[in-house]
C-alpha cells in the first residue's frame, strides 16, 4: 500500500471483518482501446473446459505458501542481525512453451492427481 493515502471498504462478516481497497475516481482509466473477443477454435475451448473441471477441488488454504512474506520475513532477520543484505541475482528468462501441450500434460496430471486422492 505503500505511503499514499489508500480508500478501504471496511465489511462486517460473521466473526471478522474484510477490507477491500477502493479506487479513487481519477485512479480508474477508460480501456485505451476496444476490447474484442478473441478467436477460439472449439479445441481449444473444449481442453480449456477440461482443464478446469480437472482441477475443480476444494479450495484449501493451507496448501499455499506466501513465498514473498518468507523471503521477506528471513531479510528483516539478517537485517535485525546486523548481517550485510545481498541482492539476489535476477532470475534469466524461461524457455518458450507449446500452451496446448502444457495444458494437455496439466490435464493429464490432475486427471492422475484426481484418481490416486
Amino acid at each position: 500500500l505503500g505511503t499514499k493515502d489508500t480508500l478501504m471498504a471496511i465489511i462486517p462478516r460473521e466473526d471478522g471483518i474484510l477490507i477491500s481497497t477502493m479506487f479513487y475516481a481519477d485512479d480508474i482509466k477508460e480501456l485505451q482501446k476496444p476490447y474484442s473477443k478473441p478467436a477460439v477454435s472449439e479445441q481449444e475451448l473444449n481442453m480449456a473446459k477440461m482443464l478446469i473441471n480437472s482441477m475443480d477441488t476444494p479450495f484449501d488454504p493451507a496448501k499455499y505458501k506466501d513465498e514473498y512474506q518468507e523471503r521477506l520475513r528471513a531479510l528483516i532477520e539478517t537485517k535485525i542481525s546486523g548481517k550485510e543484505v545481498i541482492a539476489a541475482e535476477p532470475e534469466s528468462a524461461g524457455k518458450v512453451i507449446d500452451l496446448m501441450e502444457a495444458l494437455k500434460a496439466s490435464i493429464e496430471k490432475a486427471k492422475k492427481d484426481k484418481e490416486t486422492a
